[in-house]
């Protein structure tokens, strides 16, 4: 099924079908984390800031298997 088109950047209006993601970090108070942007292929503007799912997913997963004794 092909993706719809059902946003557009808000500094370049362009229409988008896709976003470009970059690395960063994003700092807390006395924490790191690997996070996310997510940018316009078009004019890399910053659409959105999150820490990265696949780095979270990462460390729930090593967690649990260090609470059960695997990891």
């Amino acid at each position: 099924m092909p993706m719809t088109e059902n946003g557009k950047c808000p500094k370049c209006d362009a229409r988008l079908k896709r976003v470009d993601v970059e690395y960063t970090e994003i700092r807390g108070y006395k924490t790191a984390y690997k996070g996310v942007n997510y940018v316009c292929p078009h004019c890399s503007a910053v659409l959105s800031v999150s820490i990265d799912p696949l780095a979270v997913k990462n460390l729930i997963v090593s967690e649990v298997l260090k609470a059960l004794g695997r990891g």
